[in-house]
Parts: C-alpha cells; structure tokens; sequence
C-alpha cells in the first residue's frame, strides 16, 4: 500500500501552520543528516548530524545511533569534529561502516586537524581507534572482518609542499586558476591550504590529490596491520550493488527513465537512487522536473510497487546520496519545500512513516504559506515553490531562478532567505530551471527569462504580486539568468548576484595551457569562442558589455575563488552608480562558512526590503550600509503603504 507524506500544496496551505525557521541566524544553523548506515542485522541506524554555528564559524558534526525498530530515541554517541567541503562547497558527508557481526562500527572524524577514524559500540562505547599523521580519506570493512583504510601524504608533508611552491615560484598549468588566491586559498580540513583545478570545468582538489595514496588492511579482532591486497584496495571505490534488468524493466512500464545515460533533462520521471535490502529486495528513489522524490520497493516475487510518494526529498543527505535500509524498512533524510531536514524510518510492509530525529526547531506558530504553482511557458510548463505571508493583496516579489529541492532556505545554494523575506512581507519564488538539453547559448537564458516574465504574470493574475515591485537573485546559472533579465527586460527593481558573469576577462583567466576543456565546453554549450574573433557575441551574452541597459541596481556577493574573474562588470558597474561587491575570502563556488552565510542572508534581505519596500534598519551599524544603497542609482525608493506597515509589524526586520 502506498502512503502519501503530508506535503501536498494543497495541505500546505491549509489552516495547520507550515513549518518554518524566518531569521537569517535560523536559516544558517539549520540541522542536516548525512553518513547513514543501517547495521547489517538490522537493529541499529548509525548517522551524522550536521549542524552550521555562527558562533563557532564550524560546521559542528556530531554521531547518533537509533534503533531500527524505532523504539527507542536516538542517542548521542560522540563529536564527529567540524565539517569539511569539497571544492564547489558542498559539506562532505559523513563516512560509517559497520562490522560484519554488527557488534561495532567505524566512522571518520576531524579531531583537532586530524582525520582518523573512531570505533562504536552499539552500547554507546566511542573512543579514537586510528588516528596518525597522514588523514585517513577512505575506508571500507570486508566481509572477512578487515578494516581497508587509504591515506594520503601527511599534513606535514602537504605543508611542505605549499612552502616550497611560496619560495620557488608556480609553474602555471592547466591546474592552476590564476583567479584564486594560489598560496593556501582555500579551506581544506579546516585550516588554510592551497588548492588546484582537477581538469573538469571548475571543480577543485587539494595541491596534492594527484599524489599516490597508501591502502592498508587492520583486521579487526587482531589489530595487525598490513598492506591490502588489490581485491581489498578494491573495496573502497566499490559500487553499491547493481539493480536487476528486471527492476529496471518494471519502472520503464511505469514511465520512469530508467538509465541516467539515457535521461536528459527533458525526461519525466527518473530513478534517482536505490539500495539493496536483502533478498533480492532493492529501495528504489525516484525524481521528477519538480524535484519531487518517491520510495518503491523492487521485490522479485511481487514487481515493482510504490511505497511513499512526497512533495520533497528523500535520499542519505544532500540530493544524491541513497537512503539505507535493512530487510524490514528505508531510512531516509525527508524535507520538503515548508518541512525541515528529518530522519524518517519507511516500513517495508505497508509504507507507514514514522519520524526518528528531528532536531530543527518547529516555531508555536507561523504566519507564512508555502505552496506549489505551476504556470505556461511557450509549450513548457515551469514550477516552483512560492512562499508568502497570510497577509491580503499584491506583495514585492523576489525570484530565484534554477534549483529547488528540499526546505525552501535561500535556493541554489542558499544565498537570498526565502522565509525571511517572506516574513518581512515580500512574496518569495523559486522557480525550477525549464527543461533545456536541446537549448543552446542565448536560448537557455532566454528560457529562463521567459519563466520569470511568465510566473510575474501568473502571481499578478492571482493578484499574489505587483509587478512593478520585483527583484531577482541567482547562483551559477541561475546569477546568469538573472543577469539577463537585467539586460533584457525591465521587470527587475533590484538584482543580486552570488558568482562570476562571463566577459573577455573570464575567457583569458581560463583559456590557457591545459584547459582545452574550458574552450571546448563554452564553445559547444554557450557557443562562445575567443573574445578577439568573437566579439559580436561577447557582446550580446556579456552583461559588462550593457551595463548601460541595466535599470535595477545590482548586490554582487562574490566568492574570492571567482570575484576577480568579473572586473569589468563589477568596475563599470560600481563606476556607475549602478551597483556594489562584497568579496568572501576562501569562500569556494557555494559560500560554506557560517558566518559569511548570516551575512549573505542579512545583506540580502536588507537589499531587497530597502529597494522593494523603502525599508532601512534603524540598526545604527547599518547607517553606512544605505548611506551607500542612496547614492546608488538615483535617489532612494520611496516606501509604500504596505512597506510601513510591514515595517511595524512583527515581520519587520528589527526581528532577528
């Protein structure tokens, strides 16, 4: 039997309150779950708890074991040391392994700058079990109770290796981005380090990824150590366990695309995740255009049959990760657009739900409503996710173009506080990226804007939103997007953008020796060659080159890795009058680090109730701040009927 979570728009809209955190301070330290790993009997879950601290400035990790069951609560075994993040600034997850005979478990852990592992006990034993000098990257345990674990070079040796590059000078290669500070740029395991590019487009690794790595065996019941054998060594890049041609077969008769190599971004429904559960059994996630995630069970015995459908997602931790599962039930991290990150059990059976951890705080009560829409644009149709005040007639809107999966916070990578916003009396829209695998340079921005020109008319239609009030912000892809609507509409009020926009300067940053693959992929994506025989599109794409179409002022909150790739748009723009850059120092593509992200979501939401509602803090450091915004772009916009009222409210921005 499948059951439904409790998502729909239409419940979400109803009379019980959604749930929500509203402050920037709120949004940041929210708890997310990664690592989790079901013992094999089946009687325990092992998971990592994640949550930001703006006092601190660490991503605090900590470890949790619950029963499978779900009898009994979770309980807290140790600290798991703070977070790191990968290149792009995604939190790496949590890494757990669990003994053959289920009696204890492994997990990795950065304690006072050193990755090692610590071993558990059911029972609540936790104490350091392999911690030396160089971080242990990878592990695995076999079947034949080995404990494979890979490490790299030492900290030492690493820090080596940054000096004698500070003294003899770097050559520059195919690796090196001379945009990103080069001598210890970047955050890796917690502490200053120097960073490369690892040959695909942006993405970044540490300055000594590429060296080789040691793998040895522990066996566990002995402690004796040894190198590990290659079918050990093979343990570590092991594939989860391959679906069946059947199982496959069966969700292609159910209209869901089946093989990712054949799914493009125009495909409906497609298998996302799946996890072996024993028997033959395997756990089955799938995704939709509209981010939507839905748990199937394969048994062999009966086919392919739905257990749980929902409005959000369901996975280990992030978007990617599979839930566990053991031969009785799926666990699963489940949000949704107005429901935080929680930990839920999935019964086999029947599908029954029932909610194991939910650490992020539920408010007494709520005054915003958080709903699905969907509207027409040319033959497509685009969604996304509106979240408003209860409160009547047409509201400022803001719009963030690109991805929303999971608890509305600040979309794409989570820069404009959507429920803030909300809060403070401006209608906020995330809008998921029209389908575009057969769209090519200006179309896909042409797409986009035509998304946002379509949902400013629907939510006009509906009477949700004044047209003559909007502003849009935007990461990647979606800073792009809205940099065109800049350009090439005058829907916009105010803009704010989080990375770096493409002009000549960008091309020769990336252009050179060694990066044939930067060359090759704008040309067949965006169709951009060199700036010098190429610049009638340059032109046309790059928006440095039109500043002087551009109305709405423009926030840049930039990452360090990228900000001087941009230094025409942010110099003409800024010489203008026009618009103004903050630059965040080792903040990667996605900002990480707490406190920079409070102050992302605080600016941004000052910016917008300032340019949309004529609202200034009264808060007396902030009097530099719109001393600034007043000289930006004329005068200062006038404050409206609903922006004073808005602004004695209990949404105004005095609440924090």
């Amino acid at each position: 039997m499948v059951k439904k979570l409790v998502w729909a728009a239409s419940l979400l809209a109803a009379a019980s309150p959604a749930l929500a955190q509203t402050s920037p301070r709120e949004l940041v330290e929210m708890t997310d779950f990664s690592g989790l790993a079901a013992s094999p009997d089946g009687r325990w879950l092992l998971y990592r708890r994640e949550r930001p601290s703006t006092v601190s400035g660490r991503i605090e990790t900590g470890w949790y074991i619950v029963a499978g069951d779900g009898t009994s609560p979770p309980r807290f075994l140790g600290d798991g040391g703070p977070a790191s993040w990968n290149g792009t600034g995604l939190v790496e997850p949590g890494a757990a392994q669990w003994a053959p005979d289920s009696e204890r478990f492994y997990v990795r852990a950065m304690i006072r700058g050193a990755a090692g592992l610590w071993e558990g006990r059911p029972d609540g034993a936790f104490a350091p079990y392999l911690i030396g000098d160089a971080d242990i990257e990878r592990f695995a345990v076999s079947a034949a109770g080995s404990l494979i674990y890979e490490t790299g070079p030492s900290r030492a040796a690493i820090e080596r290796a940054e000096e004698a590059e500070r003294d003899d000078g770097i050559l520059v290669d195919g690796r090196v981005d001379l945009a990103q500070t080069l001598f210890r740029g970047a955050i890796i395991a917690g502490r200053p380090a120097s960073q490369r590019l690892n040959g695909d487009w942006f993405d970044r690794e540490a300055l000594l990824a590429k060296m080789p790595r040691r793998v040895q065996a522990r066996l566990i019941a002995t402690g004796e150590d040894r190198l590990a054998t290659a079918e050990e060594a093979a343990l570590l890049t092991a594939a989860q366990s391959a679906l069946p041609q059947a199982a496959e077969h069966a969700a292609v008769a159910q209209s869901i695309c089946a093989t990712a190599a054949r799914c493009d971004s125009d495909s409906g429904t497609r298998l996302w995740t799946h996890v072996a559960l024993g028997d033959g059994r395997f756990g089955l996630m799938t995704r939709d255009r509209r981010i939507r995630q839905n748990a199937l069970l394969w048994d062999p015995a009966i086919g392919l049959r739905p257990l749980l459908t929902t409005e959000g997602l369901l996975g280990g931790g992030g978007e990617n990760a599979p839930c566990a599962g053991t031969r009785a039930a799926l666990f699963c991290v489940a949000e949704s657009a107005a429901t935080p990150p929680h930990l839920l059990r999935i019964a086999l059976a029947d599908g029954a739900t029932q909610i194991l951890d939910k650490p992020n705080d539920v408010p007494d009560r709520d005054d915003l409503l958080t709903e699905a829409v969907e509207w027409r644009v040319g033959g497509s149709r685009a969604s996304g996710w509106l979240v408003r005040p209860k409160i009547p007639g047409r509201l400022p809107l803001f719009i963030t173009y690109y991805r929303c999966a999971g608890y509305l916070r600040g979309g794409l990578g989570n820069e404009w506080p959507l429920r803030a916003l909300a809060r403070s009396g401006i209608a906020a829209l995330c809008i998921n990226q029209l389908p575009t695998s057969n769209a090519t340079g200006e179309a896909r921005y042409d797409l986009g804007l035509a998304a946002v020109r379509a949902a400013i008319a629907e939510l006009d239609r509906r009477g949700f939103a004044d047209p003559g009030r909007v502003g849009m912000g935007g990461l990647s892809f979606g800073s792009e997007v809205a940099m065109w609507a800049a350009t090439h509409s005058k829907l916009l009020k105010a803009v704010s953008i989080a990375s770096v926009q493409a002009e000549p300067a960008y091309y020769w940053f990336n252009a050179g020796i060694g990066r044939d693959f930067f060359r090759q992929n704008l040309e067949k994506v965006w169709g951009l060659g060199p700036p010098d025989t190429d610049l009638a599109d340059w032109r046309r794409r790059s928006p440095s080159l039109q500043v002087d179409r551009i109305d709405a002022p423009v926030l840049m909150q930039l990452p360090e890795q990228e900000a001087r790739q941009s230094p025409e748009l942010q110099a003409r723009l800024t010489a203008a009058g026009k618009g103004e850059l903050h630059v965040f120092p080792f903040a990667p593509h996605i900002k990480v680090e707490p406190r920079q992200k409070r102050a992302v979501y605080q600016r941004n939401l000052d910016w917008f109730r300032y340019w949309l509602q004529g609202d200034i803090d009264p808060d007396p450091n902030k009097a530099d701040q719109y001393a600034r915004w007043a000289r930006l772009a004329g005068t200062r916009p006038k404050p409206s009927i609903d922006a004073i009222q808005s602004s004695i409210s209990a949404s105004s921005s005095n609440r924090k």
